[in-house]
């Protein structure tokens, strides 16, 4: 019997910058703006610590976390720094065809669905913890999608699901690397399955702020980072300043013995009579020289005040 399905949409990560939309390093503005180079700007030999109005920011989020709900979500919770969403196989797709199949979600079901009866699937963690979470049913990853949703006739692709079983998947969380459980569907034609989480972060992809809203407006003076990479030592990282009509300066860091934010500086810088300012931000690497090794402390963020932790790295066969 065949049965088309939709594949549930994961959330996505977004840098907010007010005012602006954000574009990689390197890419010009709209209008075919000439293209900003790489700035990597270099922390000096001593650590830069923070002054004026966004230090004063900077206190205010780092004194927020000790007690705050947020610290309690991301130190017990489960929050994935990954994506999450589907782990495809090395080999997809085959052919176009598979590919459209795909993602107009058309599939014949060709094998029952696994089914649990508890409702709840587990979470391990590396230190030995674990966390019971509400299971995302195989057939929650495989919903059923009206035949018109797709805007095809039934003579389009479609991929045949010849296998459904629960496997596990490494994954790194803001408590460092946990195997979680998933859904392994096998597809007509691929040796490997296509896996798809089995639990879902709780409270979707979001962290309660640690301070009312409205009340946590980062100060002018002072640019958020987003943080990119922490030196094997601890004592260095690295973060992306976001920048327009400026140019990137060497940030400065606030550090107490629970967190660390950093705070970009940029200057602006004059325009010639004939240049415009691009539309859209660009973002320079730079790096921010701590006093003593990050250690167990967190990195928040200057405008929001929540925790960041860098890309994990994604080795072979992971």
């Amino acid at each position: 019997m065949r049965v088309r399905t939709a594949l549930a949409a994961g959330a996505a990560a977004a840098l907010l910058l007010t005012g602006c939309a954000s574009e990689p390093v390197g890419t010009g503005g709209v209008g075919g703006g000439k293209a900003a180079p790489v700035t990597t700007v270099p922390a000096g030999p001593e650590p830069r610590p923070a002054t004026g109005a966004a230090a004063e920011q900077a206190a205010k989020v780092a004194a927020a976390w000790p007690g705050s709900s947020t610290r309690q979500e991301w130190e017990h919770g489960y929050y994935p720094v990954e994506d999450t969403t589907e782990w495809l196989p090395p080999d997809a797709f085959h052919s176009g065809a598979d590919k459209q199949a795909y993602l107009m979600r058309r599939f014949d079901l060709e094998v029952p669905l696994p089914v649990s009866f508890s409702g709840l699937s587990e979470v391990r963690f590396a230190d030995g913890s674990t966390l019971a979470l509400p299971q995302r049913s195989a057939a929650d990853v495989l919903d059923p999608l009206p035949a018109a949703a797709t805007g095809c006739a039934d003579d389009c692709p479609s991929l045949a699901v010849t296998a459904a079983r629960p496997g596990t998947r490494r994954v790194a969380t803001s408590r460092g690397e946990a195997t979680v459980p998933v859904w392994e569907f096998t597809f007509a034609g691929y040796a490997e399955p296509f896996r798809y989480p089995a639990v879902l972060p709780r409270a979707g992809w979001s962290l309660p702020r640690p301070w009312p809203t409205g009340t946590g407006a980062w100060s002018a003076d002072g640019v958020p980072v987003s943080l990119t990479a922490v030196s094997p030592d601890g004592l260095l990282l690295t973060g992306y300043v976001p920048f327009g009509c400026a140019t990137v300066d060497p940030g400065s860091v606030y550090e107490t013995d629970l967190a660390v934010v950093l705070i970009g500086r940029t200057t602006p810088r004059a325009l010639a009579p004939d240049e415009g300012c691009p539309a859209s931000l660009n973002a320079a690497p730079v790096e921010f020289r701590l006093a003593r090794p990050l250690g167990t402390r967190v990195v928040l963020g200057l405008a929001d005040g929540l925790p960041q932790l860098p890309p994990p790295p994604q080795p072979a066969g992971r």
